[in-house]
């Protein structure tokens, strides 16, 4: 099968991988212009055009998904299939190029997590299960027919970096399942339940900040939303402070502690959260580099009451 793949972030990594490793004719990649980024703004291409280069794919760089320019150079690869991964929502007339569909990968079991963030809210109302979809792409966001699913489960202390990571290589078995029945006409091919359609809509900045009213099992799975990028965070000394690798510690409740409170348990470093006590792996102070928590604590007054708010 002719293949072009669409994506921009290194989620894109296993698909892309699997693709080029695969029988098919990858013939291009299609991704974002190189962009200004970070604080020195220096000019910073996407992790898709980086492996592209590396692998001596073609590149097709867009920054308009609409011009006429990129409908002609796609419509002139006489392509089979389209693969979208973490990129751009395309027109109706890009997906209609291929001779046979616009597939997409989905981190989620559509159609539940339509949208941008599906692993920080599985993570976020504390999930035990997800998984991967692939669907036929339509005009409307995640909503296609579902080409192929795997499940997978959540374990208890995952974090988004872990999902991130596993739901990608997930996916790139699945979707070469799915090139393949494409291919030899084994689709089975299944309807999405609106009906039980649920969002997963971009996180905003204000979901960093842990909010210590809530119960204890809500902030743990918001710190695990987080981590490893970019940090869940609470206020210490009037001071961001970013917590890592986390872990229920202990399910006691312990009314000498106030929530927030850090404990120092030899090498350990323990947040009590109401009902539960987490240890942290790692921390991050505003303006200063993450650290192993042992090597924090060793700054520390241990006779001090240290409240995170």
């Amino acid at each position: 099968m002719r293949l072009v793949f669409f994506g921009n972030p290194d989620f894109c990594k296993h698909p892309l991988l699997s693709i080029y490793k695969s029988d098919h004719e990858l013939l291009s990649v299609v991704t974002n212009i190189d962009r200004q980024s970070g604080r020195g703004l220096n000019i910073s291409s996407t992790y898709v055009k980086q492996k592209a280069l590396e692998l001596n794919v073609p590149v097709i760089e867009t920054e308009d998904v609409n011009s006429e320019s990129l409908y002609q150079t796609l419509t002139e690869l006489n392509p089979d299939i389209f693969v979208v991964v973490a990129f751009s929502i395309l027109p109706d007339r890009i997906l209609n190029i291929p001779k046979k569909c616009s597939i997409n990968i989905h981190p989620s079991m559509l159609p539940k997590y339509r949208g941008s963030s599906p692993i920080q809210y599985a993570l976020l109302n504390g999930d035990k299960k997800t998984g991967v979809t692939i669907i036929d792409m339509n005009e409307n966001v995640d909503s296609g027919n579902i080409l192929g699913q795997k499940e997978m489960d959540i374990p208890n202390d995952a974090n988004f970096g872990y999902l991130y990571e596993k739901l990608g290589i997930l996916g790139s078995k699945l979707l070469l399942e799915v090139i393949d029945n494409i291919s030899n006409d084994r689709l089975n091919v299944k309807k999405q339940d609106h009906d039980k359609k649920t969002f997963a809509p971009k996180i905003k900045k204000s979901q960093y900040k842990i909010n210590f009213d809530q119960n204890g099992l809500n902030i743990y799975n918001q710190i695990r939303a987080f981590d490893p990028y970019p940090g869940a965070y609470g206020i210490l000394n009037d001071k961001r402070i970013k917590l890592f690798g986390v872990k229920i510690f202990s399910e006691k409740d312990y009314h000498e502690y106030k929530v927030g409170q850090l404990i120092i348990d030899g090498k350990l470093l323990l947040i009590y959260v109401g009902k539960i006590t987490l240890s942290i792996s790692k921390i991050q102070v505003e303006g200063k580099k993450r650290v192993e928590a042992s090597d924090y604590i060793k700054g520390l007054n241990h006779k001090e009451t240290l409240i995170v708010k």
